[in-house]
């Protein structure tokens, strides 16, 4: 009974983690530039049963979460009338400097930040944009309005590669860190507007002025794997249920 026990709890907790994904991934459907996860499961130990058969057939001692899987699957652009909104299309991420931390995002929904009578690039939490050498973004100001100037801002937005993007970690703000599994990160050295014989743009992304990347979760699917999760943990609640019932038959037998 007590395999069927730990079998039982380990697989309410790994399903329960799995409906945190879930719902994670459909509170963010909204979220500019979003990411979606999804679990990775595994077994654990498994043992030989003590029987007198020739082969030994072996008996699972639970499961659990072993990763999440990032998807880094493009979303929709979604055309806006700011200029201070960008979407990267292909690779690559934008760098915003929080806290003193360089973290990397697709969310290129941007605003101005007042410092002084200086003006910076920043994200809509306030973090500041960074360009290709790791520098603070400062606008220009039009001499004849003494408006910030927003029609080269593009030219100024660092996009950053990382040779494995499905290493990053992912964090708040829909934005990730680098780690040593993502490598470091680097600045593309070809032209990016450069096109091929065929007309296509033969670099790894470009940048659209005024429009923003949607979120990549597709709704439907996770309501799909909401549905699917929730049986397997009523399943899982009902092999505990069963098994403390069995239990307490064995011990009335005494």
């Amino acid at each position: 009974m007590n395999i069927a026990f730990h079998n039982g709890v380990s697989g309410l907790i790994g399903y329960q983690q799995d409906l945190d994904v879930l719902a994670h991934n459909m509170a963010n459907v909204n979220t500019n530039g979003f990411k979606e996860s999804s679990s990775v499961f595994e077994d654990l130990l498994y043992t030989e049963m003590d029987t007198n058969a020739e082969d030994k057939h072996p008996t699972g001692h639970g499961m659990r979460i072993r990763n999440l899987n990032l998807s880094m699957e493009q979303g929709s652009p979604r055309q806006t009338n700011s200029p201070l909104d960008f979407a990267i299309m292909g690779e690559g991420f934008f760098a915003v400097e929080r806290n003193g931390r360089v973290e990397y995002t697709r969310n290129g929904s941007l605003r101005i930040g007042m410092e002084g009578n200086d003006g910076y690039l920043v994200a809509s939490d306030g973090g500041y944009m960074l360009d290709s050498k790791g520098q603070r973004i400062k606008l220009d100001r039009d001499k004849e309005t003494n408006l910030f100037a927003t029609d080269n801002i593009v030219d100024k937005l660092g996009v950053y590669l990382f040779s494995n993007p499905y290493g990053l970690e992912q964090t708040t703000q829909s934005s990730f860190v680098q780690t040593a599994i993502s490598g470091e990160p680097y600045i593309y050295a070809g032209n990016v507007n450069k096109r091929g014989e065929d007309g296509q743009n033969k670099s790894p992304y470009t940048v659209l002025q005024m429009a923003v990347e949607t979120s990549n979760v597709h709704l439907a699917d996770q309501m799909v794997g909401m549905i699917v999760t929730q049986r397997a943990y009523q399943m899982n609640a009902k092999m505990v249920q069963t098994a403390d019932q069995l239990e307490e038959i064995v011990n009335n037998l005494r």
